[in-house]
């Protein structure tokens, strides 16, 4: 298994937070100005396409507001994942930081900035006030699967963003696609079965990671393969990285 000292998490905790305070520093609300993107987003768009589509704002949204949430979560552990050893090479190099404690930091630092966006869908929830039952925390478990999975690729893209520089363009002009093409900023037909999307809704990762944190708080069914996808993932991802850990971490401070 990958070796993690849990004694550690203060140091990944304050680490990832230095970073976020650094970024505002010397700006009147600091962190906050985590809410204000999000927000402006969801506002806009939550008014603009309820009409467009024909949808009540009280039904969509809380469907943009969290799909908003969760890929800005994704999106963070993927593209800061892809360069977390080539944006962090003076610590590997001259401080022998090992590459685990590179992926953690990395990864508090995504889980600090949900946490603030997670006050947006607070917000949401007080302005319409959709029914809340036991089913909602359900979506823990979808958390921690993600969270799983952002642990994975940040060692696995780690390594390969560092020996290869162009992964981390391809990466982030892949999330620029898969933005739109996930229902995020839309509403598939029948919960995503049937209809045109109904087989490449079946084919796109990221739908069955969001369904797993945004369907149980709407209160709409999450579907089992999107169960059989995420555990299948995560599993394969997990083994990943364990392989590229062990054979390539050593190797990295040669590639920078």
């Amino acid at each position: 298994m990958l070796k993690i000292d849990k004694g550690r998490w203060q140091y990944w905790f304050y680490a990832s937070w230095f970073k976020i305070a650094v970024r505002y520093r010397k700006t009147m609300l600091g962190p906050i100005w985590l809410l204000v993107g999000p927000l402006m987003f969801i506002t806009m768009l939550g008014l603009l396409f309820s009409v467009i589509m024909n949808v009540e704002l009280a039904v969509f949204v809380p469907h943009l507001a969290f799909g908003i949430i969760v890929w800005s979560l994704m999106t963070s552990l993927m593209n800061s994942g892809t360069n977390v050893v080539f944006h962090n090479r003076p610590q590997m190099i001259h401080s022998g930081t090992k590459l685990l404690d590179l992926v953690m930091v990395n990864l508090f630092n995504s889980l600090l900035q949900f946490a603030h966006h997670i006050l947006v869908a607070v917000g949401v929830y007080f302005v319409f006030r959709w029914a809340l039952t036991p089913y909602a925390f359900v979506s823990i478990i979808g958390l921690i699967f993600l969270i799983a999975n952002g642990f994975w690729y940040g060692v696995v893209f780690g390594i390969l963003g560092a020996r290869y520089r162009d992964i981390s363009e391809i990466i982030s002009a892949l999330m620029g696609v898969m933005f739109f093409i996930t229902p995020i900023i839309w509403m598939p037909e029948a919960e995503g079965r049937g209809g045109i999307l109904g087989p490449y809704l079946s084919l796109n990762p990221f739908h069955h990671f969001l369904e797993l944190i945004r369907a149980p708080i709407l209160g709409t069914p999450i579907a089992p393969l999107s169960w059989i996808v995420v555990i299948t993932i995560t599993v394969l991802g997990l083994t990943a990285a364990y392989i590229f850990n062990a054979r390539f971490a050593k190797q990295l401070p040669t590639w920078l």
